[in-house]
């Protein structure tokens, strides 16, 4: 018996589905047209009927009719299941209970419903005339007007009411929803006097409203429908049906805030734009987004925000939102972060309806110079404390608020990358700032700043320093010896060859008097200049945690140096790749236990 994927697969004519995104020509035994999935004049891009499948010959792309949703629209292939299944009318089998697939039937059918008495008020009534000069007047045309819904809720208490239940919905369907308010006088219509813009989910069915008021003395500028089994707002982004397809064709979505800045960005040919509807973006958001497989999503900040401090706030906002995202959903990323963020700002006092109707070319020349949303944030920072960043104060206020950006960051290149930017602007070297990264700023570094020579002098300018955190590590080992044998660390981690032929010598088993003479004099001047921890315990602990964080800064500039490689084609490319991967479980490895092992470190602390 066949399953729900072959029942609807038998039933949906890939030829009028496809048809529909892409005008088509017979040719023989199946049609062609030009390929959505690449740019071409001639057509090479194909529909066979019989079997139920297209093939473009020129990009490769291929599938069934489930192919041409998941790869078009970018919805997963549960998702194309349904909206095809919907189409052919075929019930599902397993899934929801069918009580509750009817109940959100009805839903939806009210929602049409509605919209449909909105429509027929914005031509049919003198209030609705004066909202449809007014959107005339805001640069919004007849065929955006059309495409978006726009229509108008007339000034009446029970209007839409007695409207629907004319149509057949009982009042609990009608308060269920959200189309009207139920008080203690009685159900009235939510909507009234106000411009109306139906808000659609990512199939295209009307699953709530937004309301704009047409007098000043209305309580809300904006209102929206409320929470109901359609609609969840935070989840939700306006006009996503719409832009969908050209988001997918760029692998770029931009975030506007309103209903009117998307709609005048798609008028202007920026068809790749929804809105998240006057709030931050959401992390319910920002995972539908994920789920399309963009490159990049750009967030666009009003010009008429109250000044760069609103918008490095959310910036901010929109990196926690981002990393959380990424971290609930269990990955750890290397290289590429599962979205790239961007975000771009407006000239002051102009928002993007504005842009999109007086300078659209300007407004597309934002969008392509939107930052990445860690430089927009950094940058926003370090601006404040320009002039500051010379004197040891202003740096470490500036690392007190931009370190902590990083401390979530799934990305392990990004962080590698952005702490070299932190580095540039605070004058501190890479090592230490990883320190305090990950909460490692009470281990502190070997007074010198440069290597030793076994006199105690420093050594000779050769461009090999070694690290201040290779001497502490050195130092805290020659005290404590016993702690060498427990540490995972490899010899080749250490730069220093006197230090690599220390450490193997306490790691098997021999004391610092049993040194060779050279070896005992380095060791002696390490010593010296090792700082006191707290007790045996806390310098076990602390050696740990140390050895671990050098073998992570290992593995990370090796972890760059091969991808580099690898990005310019040299050497064994099959082993640069595998190397990559090692080397990324390693780096993964290695920040679990450094994580296991500090906050281990605080509990004993506490």
């Amino acid at each position: 018996m066949p399953g729900d994927f072959d029942r609807v697969k038998e039933r949906v004519d890939i030829v009028q589905l496809v048809g529909e995104r892409v005008p088509l020509k017979k040719a023989g035994r199946s049609y062609s047209g030009l390929c959505p999935f690449h740019s071409e004049k001639t057509p090479s891009f194909s529909v066979d009927a019989d079997r139920r499948t297209f093939h473009c010959f020129g990009c490769g792309e291929k599938g069934d009719c489930f192919d041409w949703l998941m790869k078009l629209d970018g919805v997963d292939k549960g998702e194309a299941l349904k909206t095809l299944a919907e189409r052919a009318g075929i019930e599902l089998t397993g899934g929801r209970p069918p009580a509750e697939r009817e109940r959100e039937k009805r839903l939806l059918a009210a929602h049409d419903t509605a919209h449909f008495y909105f429509r027929q008020a914005l031509r049919g009534t003198p209030k609705g005339k004066a909202a449809a000069e007014y959107v005339a007047n805001r640069g919004i045309d007849e065929k955006a007007i059309e495409q978006f819904g726009v229509s108008y809720a007339p000034d009446l208490p029970d209007g839409l009411l007695a409207y629907l239940r004319k149509k057949g919905h009982s009042d609990e369907e009608i308060i269920a929803s959200g189309l009207v308010v139920q008080t203690e006088r009685g159900i009235f219509d939510r909507f009234r006097d106000r411009l109306i813009v139906p808000i659609r989910d990512a199939r295209g069915r009307i699953i709530a409203f937004g309301g704009r008021a047409m007098r000043d003395d209305q309580r809300g500028k904006y209102i929206n429908s409320p929470q109901t089994l359609l609609f969840n707002k935070s989840g939700t982004l306006y006009a996503l049906d719409a832009a969908k397809a050209e988001a997918r064709r760029q692998s770029e979505a931009v975030i506007v805030e309103g209903y009117f800045d998307a709609i005048a960005c798609h008028q202007a040919g920026l068809s790749n734009v929804v809105a998240c509807m006057g709030t931050a973006l959401t992390e319910e958001q920002y995972r539908s987004l994920e789920a399309m497989n963009l490159d990049r999503v750009v967030v666009l900040f009003d010009g008429d925000v109250a000044g760069e401090r609103s918008a490095e706030k959310r910036g901010k906002e929109l990196v926690r939102i981002a990393q959380r995202a990424t971290q609930r959903a269990g990955k750890i990323t290397v290289g590429k972060t599962a979205l790239s963020l961007r975000v771009g700002v407006l000239p002051g006092g102009m928002d993007p309806d504005d842009l999109a109707r007086k300078a659209p070319a300007d407004l597309k020349a934002r969008i392509t110079a939107a930052k990445p949303l860690l430089e927009f944030v950094i940058d926003a920072i370090a601006q404040r404390f320009v002039g500051r960043l010379e004197g040891p104060d202003g740096r470490r206020r500036f690392l007190a608020e931009a370190l902590p950006l990083l401390r979530d960051e799934p990305d392990l290149l990004t962080r590698e990358l952005y702490l070299g930017t932190l580095s540039r602007h605070s004058g501190l070297d890479q090592e230490t700032l990883r320190g305090e990264l990950t909460g490692a700023s009470a281990i502190r570094p070997a007074a010198p700043n440069v290597s030793l020579k076994a006199d105690g002098a420093p050594a000779a300018g050769d461009g090999k320093q070694t690290t201040s955190l290779e001497r502490y590590l050195m130092a805290q080992l020659t005290k404590f010896p016993e702690e060498a044998a427990r540490l995972d660390l490899d010899p080749a981690d250490l730069s220093d060859p006197d230090h690599r032929a220390i450490f193997e010598q306490l790691r098997g088993g021999h004391l610092t008097a049993d040194l060779p003479a050279h070896l005992a004099a380095t060791a002696a001047t390490l010593g010296a200049y090792a700082p006191e921890p707290g007790s045996a315990a806390d310098a076990g602990r602390e050696i740990e945690i140390v050895a671990l964080r050098l073998r992570e800064g290992n593995l990370r500039r090796r972890f760059v140096d091969v991808r580099a490689a690898l990005a310019r084609g040299e050497g064994d490319l099959g082993g640069l790749d595998e190397e990559v991967s090692r080397l990324a479980h390693d780096l993964e490895e290695v920040q679990r236990s450094l994580q296991r092992s500090t906050v281990l470190r605080s509990t004993e602390q506490e």
